[in-house]
């Protein structure tokens, strides 16, 4: 890894040469001045040992790109014919030069061809080098006068357009266009711009784009044009695209702000639910930042087949169809989270946006924490608890695997989503939750519809606080790593019995260039025997921190919490006996802290923990906790733990129920009962689970488990038909191997591909229509279906006769320069 140094250095050898000479020939010097010169000399060495060299990984993206022009509109036209997959368009945008002379101007043309390009309606020469469009205007431009320049163009099989059904001849597959990137279907420069777009398609269908709807133009008998205009200067990478068969309701937040909430005709019943809190977050987010909603409106769509969660696209987001659920579904993925971080981005994200890479974080991060913070506000504290323990499971597994700053441009999802996340909430704790507030407000109202850095938001909190908090930045966002503490204590009675718990902290994690100490404020908790606390805060610093914290009553010590609620993102040694971590799972105050006693306990002997776990089980509500205590006792058949089980399979809360399914795989027969009721759960998740655990347990009984399923078909990716077919054709029923193998095909959305796929892969079954479904599920754009695709080749490969019927199939068909480059990892 490269570092940069930031130094205040003098050389030591020249002071040193300095002082000599003049010592060598100024000996008529008195006494006194030679003593007073070689003071100042050993005082000059001293103040340079003490200078400090500060190091930072190096970071290419630590700045902006330079820019020769400032486009401030775009004038767009555009059609599309989804057979051909050809985009006719003509972008017309207005300009103003930076600089005092410029000789050329680039736009990025993937997929794009150009037949004309003018400025101020004078053609212009121009030339491309691979996806780059260099623009040459010769002495036509000045600085600070506004210009048009006009591009017609044409984009074929556009890599950032996708095309979902067109070209499925079953007709089963949605008819879809959808983009959340302006990329090779617009020419392309980095920007802020006001728009108006024109989109011409079938009147058949809706089209969905940006800012305020304008206007619906019939086109003679077959076409529509749709007009949508921004009215503020939004960035150019936030364009989005939508066509489809949709409808969509319009009503207004409690706010008063308009909204657009679109989906499919045959799904309406599913509104409700997928946009469940709709308004409330509107409301929120409002409060908590301190500024009302930026934008005219704010709209949505699903899209099928879509790449990621969602896309937070100037007031119109997309996100992926498979959040678009029914109430059976919502326990398996609901869209609530990704809506609230979608919805936080129309400030963090398009009002204001990240002007450098490496302040990706301040886009990112906000949108996860308020996304957060708002599910607390509607699911309660401890689902928050439970969303932070995510975030630092996936925190720490990216410190596995490299070791750059939140404030990085390599940084990477977990530290620009969990990570930053979890910073705010420290941010929050350390300034208070007054001065937090009042700071995001500033630097919301400060940068309104621009760009900003890292540094924008720090002068912020000090100009409207007065607060310095750099030195949190320093360790927090500008540097990698998380402390790792090691905690102990002991009770210490003075002479004067006084009676003091002395709380020893040491920072234990690898000291380097890049990662020092930190420096933190934390809460100590003592409680006693008698169930009464004690609790102070201390500030954590250097290698090891001392805190005494005085026991007035002379009480037994039951438990020290080091940083209940665990808000502070480390890891922690801390070494306890099984009474204390007892007492703590039985009587901490937040589900936490009681779940991190549970999870010490993993590797205690079952029969030193049991009593305990019952007892705790007994005293619980919330589904983690639960969890990791029927995860404990599932392999004990006692009857105590068979009641447990049976009251976890009855519970109210679906995540509970799971829990049983996911741990009892082998059902004991005395609660085959019970379990059996699971095939006709809410959710959809746990009747699959119940399917698969009760016809492995009980295989005489899996006609009867058949039967009772056999109308269901589940979310995501018609999870539970998919098993209920597996299990059938596995019992005999080949009959069905053709309905599996057609839901591997391009008819079907891509999480049914996937499941078919990896179904025929546990099978062994393969024949030339699974190949031909399964190398087309390869090739296609949607990388997570590709990537499944590409296991279940691989699996295949291994074997003679599959891997000739793949070959087979391979060298029959001809393949595209771009396939044929994917193939080649399997073919030669």
């Amino acid at each position: 890894m490269k570092y940069f140094h930031i130094q205040n250095h003098t050389s030591v050898h020249r002071l040193t040469f300095a002082i000599q000479f003049k010592l060598k020939y100024m000996r008529w010097i008195n006494n006194s001045v030679s003593l007073l010169l070689l003071f100042l000399f050993f005082t000059a060495l001293q103040s340079l040992a003490q200078q400090k060299t500060v190091s930072y990984l190096f970071d290419a993206g630590a700045v902006p790109t330079e820019k020769f022009i400032d486009v401030t509109h775009l004038t767009a036209k555009i059609s599309i014919d989804p057979y051909r997959k050809i985009v006719d368009g003509k972008a017309a945008f207005t300009f103003r030069t930076l600089r005092e002379t410029t000789d050329s101007i680039q736009f990025d043309l993937t997929d794009i061809s150009v037949s004309e390009i003018t400025i101020d309606d004078k053609p212009v020469n121009y030339h491309v080098n691979g996806n780059s469009l260099i623009i040459l205007p010769g002495s036509q431009t000045e600085r600070g006068k506004d210009y048009t320049l006009s591009i017609i163009y044409k984009a074929t099989s556009s890599s950032y357009l996708y095309l979902s059904g067109w070209d499925d001849t079953s007709g089963i597959k949605r008819k879809q266009i959808w983009a959340h990137r302006p990329f090779s279907w617009l020419p392309y420069t980095d920007a802020r711009l006001t728009v108006d777009m024109f989109v011409t398609f079938n009147k058949d269908y809706k089209v969905f784009s940006n800012g305020e709807r304008v206007e619906v133009i019939p086109q003679g008998d077959s076409l529509l044009t749709w007009h949508y205009r921004m009215n503020h200067p939004h960035p150019f990478f936030s364009t989005a695209l939508v066509i489809g068969d949709y409808d969509y309701r319009s009503f207004k937040a409690t706010t008063g702000l308009p909204l657009e909430m679109w989906y499919y005709p045959e799904q309406e019943d599913r509104v409700e639910t997928t946009y469940l809190y709709m308004s409330e977050m509107i409301s929120f987010l409002e409060k908590d930042m301190g500024l009302s909603y930026p934008w005219e409106l704010y709209r949505q769509a699903p899209v099928v087949d879509y790449l990621y969660g969602a896309m937070e696209t100037t007031t119109s987001t997309v996100f992926g169809d498979y959040m678009f659920v029914d109430q059976r579904a919502f326990s398996g993925r609901n869209y609530v989270n990704v809506n609230a971080h979608e919805l936080a981005h129309q400030w963090f994200g398009n009002y204001i946006s990240h002007m450098a890479p490496k302040d990706v974080w301040l886009t990112e991060s906000f949108a996860t924490y308020y996304a957060k913070i708002f599910e607390r506000s509607v699911f309660g504290e401890d689902y928050y608890q439970n969303e932070r323990n995510n975030e630092f499971i996936e925190t720490f597994e990216a410190s596995v695997r490299d070791n750059y700053a939140t404030g990085h441009s390599h940084g990477g999802r977990a530290r620009w989503y969990p990570k930053g996340s979890l910073i705010l909430d420290m941010l929050r704790d350390v300034m208070g939750d007054e001065n937090f507030k009042t700071a995001i407000r500033y630097y919301l109202e400060n940068h309104p519809y621009t760009d900003a850095q890292t540094s924008d938001f720090l002068k912020s909190i000090y100009l409207s606080t007065g607060l310095n908090m750099d030195w949190f930045f320093d360790e927090w966002i500008r540097r990698p790593g998380e402390p790792s503490f090691k905690v102990s204590y002991e009770r210490i009675t003075g002479s004067d019995k006084t009676d003091v718990t002395q709380v020893i902290v040491g920072q234990v994690h690898e000291i380097s260039e890049i990662t020092d100490y930190f420096r933190m404020p934390v809460w100590i908790e003592i409680h006693y025997s008698d169930g009464s606390f004690t609790r102070e805060k201390a500030w954590v610093d250097g290698q090891q921190t001392i805190a005494n914290i005085e026991n007035t009553s002379s009480k037994g010590i039951g438990f020290v919490l080091f940083d209940p609620g665990r808000r502070i993102l480390k890891k922690v040694t801390f070494d306890r006996s099984f009474d204390e971590l007892s007492l703590q799972a039985l009587r901490a105050p937040l589900m936490i802290d009681r779940y991190d006693a549970l999870v010490a306990m993993e590797n205690l002997p079952l029969d030193q923990k049991k009593d305990l776990l019952l007892n705790c089980y007994g005293k619980e509500k919330f589904f983690l906790t639960k969890s990791e205590i029927i995860k404990q006792l599932a392999g004990d058949l006692s009857p105590e733990v068979i009641e447990l089980v049976r009251k976890a399979v009855n519970d109210s809360d679906v995540y509970v129920r799971r829990a049983a399914l996911q741990h009892i795989k082998n059902v004991p027969p005395v609660l085959k009962k019970e379990f059996e009721k699971l095939l006709a759960d809410e959710s959809y998740i746990n009747v699959e689970l119940a399917l698969q655990n009760l016809s492995a347990s009980f295989p005489e009984e899996t006609a009867s488990y058949l039967e009772a399923t056999k109308d269901e078909s589940g979310w995501r990716g018609k999870n539970i038909r998919i098993s209920w077919l597996e299990i059938a054709i596995e019992n005999g029923h080949r009959e069905y191997i053709q309905e599996l193998i057609g839901y591997s095909s391009k008819s079907y959305e891509f999480e049914t591909r996937q499941n078919s796929l990896n179904a025929l892969k546990r099978m062994n079954y393969l024949d030339k229509e699974v190949a031909n479904n399964l190398i087309n599920a390869y090739l296609y754009w949607n990388y997570k279906l590709s990537n499944t695709a590409k296991e279940v080749l691989g699996f295949f490969m291994q074997e003679n006769y599959s891997r000739k019927i793949l070959t087979d199939f391979w060298k029959s068909n001809s393949w595209t320069k771009k396939q044929q480059k994917q193939l080649s990892v399997f073919f030669k």
